[in-house]
């Protein structure tokens, strides 16, 4: 009788456990292109529609990997939704960018957020110059008089600091 009672719960415990790692489920929050690679280099292989049901398979960086009937590939973070499905709701999302727009916001709402900083390898060694992009730079820069001006109509001073000191190379 110990034996079966045992034998049940180690049953139970491997159906749990089986269920806590089945593929997380998703919704696309907006139309996106599938790819081959967890790279928005690599080769697109479908799309996928706004509020399509996805399954998560796995993720990389701010990539997914998702599958939806028959179509499979990589899918950028932000652009899934997981857990319960996404339904535009147009009232809450008036209210939700009007407070936004006013900083109020009421206590006790969640706000859940995700990003991943920085750059990769992947973006450094797809790296290349652009003229128009130092050129689309240079239009943002002002000059030191303004930069002055600004910063004290926001009450920010001038602090002096020392430099680290050129690391060292070892070859």
């Amino acid at each position: 009788m110990k034996t079966q009672y045992g034998i049940g719960l180690i049953l139970v415990g491997a159906l749990c456990s089986a269920l806590a790692m089945a593929a997380q489920t998703g919704t696309l929050i907006k139309s996106e292109s599938l790819y081959a690679a967890p790279a928005g280099t690599s080769a697109r292989v479908g799309s996928l529609s706004r509020g399509a049901q996805v399954s998560v398979i796995k993720r990389q960086g701010g990539w997914l990997q998702v599958s939806s009937g028959r179509s499979q590939g990589w899918v950028r973070l932000l652009s899934v939704r997981t857990g319960a499905a996404y339904s535009s709701n147009a009232g809450a999302d008036v209210v939700g960018m009007a407070q936004m727009a006013t900083r109020k916001r009421q206590p006790g709402q969640i706000v859940a957020t995700a990003g991943v900083r920085g750059l990769n390898e992947e973006d450094l060694k797809e790296a290349h110059y652009s003229a128009d992009g130092i050129a689309q730079l240079d239009r943002y820069s002002v000059s030191a008089s303004v930069a002055r001006s600004f910063a004290a109509q926001g009450g920010l001073r001038v602090v002096s600091m020392v430099y680290l000191p050129n690391p060292q190379r070892e070859y």
